[in-house]
């Protein structure tokens, strides 16, 4: 089995269009959140992430924010707009279903979530916020997203002392018996980690391998696209920058 791993889609099509192409051979898609917010397709991307074959996918904050279902004194001015913005354009069906999706799901031996564990909507960003996830995981894998960071962390079993690995380029994780891993697989449509292109991952179950890969796409015209919906012009520009 073979799986897909997308997270933080943020309403970008041509991001998302991009790396599905990419991902045409896998078996099945985890996706950890965040399918709307920011971008100028909220519509359309949810619709292309609910047809997906074998599809586990949980909730993220702006997903929750944008059906009403999380504060939005949690977003900064630029992101709050954004998600007023989304709120408007969502057809009830997509509302729906974003207002469907779990915090946390298990897909083969492997746990979803948005941010971390025990809250789901939080942020690991250091080995500290990562024990914090490590001691609240019922098994040796954890995928997140939230972060916009693509990046891995691990830990032999028993030990409190994880390890932050960053593949910003790309990269393969060669899962071994005995350690426990939190993977970010990286944004696909606002990355941060100062490489603009898509960042996703495939998951080689049989195998116990991680692929990250780094896809580009049509940047300009997403721009076009946000700068038309008159959408905040710092969210568009950004996407040239990868922060």
């Amino acid at each position: 089995m073979s799986y897909g791993l997308i997270s933080d889609i943020h309403g970008n099509l041509e991001a998302l269009e991009a790396v599905l192409a990419e991902l045409k051979d896998v078996d099945g898609f985890l996706c950890m959140g965040d399918l709307v917010g920011y971008g100028a397709d909220p519509n359309a991307c949810v619709e292309r992430i609910r047809a997906l074959p074998k599809l586990t996918c949980v909730a993220g904050n702006h997903d929750l924010a944008a059906i009403g279902s999380y504060d939005l004194s949690w977003f900064n001015f630029f992101a709050r707009a954004a998600i007023k913005w989304t709120a408007k354009q969502l057809s009830q069906e997509n509302k729906d279903y974003l207002g469907s999706l779990p915090g946390t799901a298990h897909a083969d031996s492997a746990l979803l979530v948005h941010g971390s564990l025990p809250q789901e909507m939080g942020y690991i960003t250091s080995p500290n916020e990562a024990r914090i996830c490590f001691d609240a995981m019922p098994g040796d894998l954890t995928f997140i997203g939230h972060t916009h960071i693509t990046e891995y962390y691990r830990t032999h079993r028993g030990s409190r002392h994880p390890e932050q690995m960053a593949l910003f380029s790309g990269g393969t994780i060669e899962l071994k018996e005995g350690v426990r891993y939190i993977v970010n697989p990286g944004a696909i449509g606002q990355p941060r980690d100062g490489n603009a292109a898509a960042s996703i991952a495939t998951w080689n179950v049989a195998a116990g391998t991680i692929e990250v890969r780094r896809v580009p796409y049509d940047i300009e015209r997403a721009q076009a696209k946000m700068r038309d919906a008159h959408l905040p012009d710092s969210l568009s520009e950004r996407l040239s920058l990868g922060r």
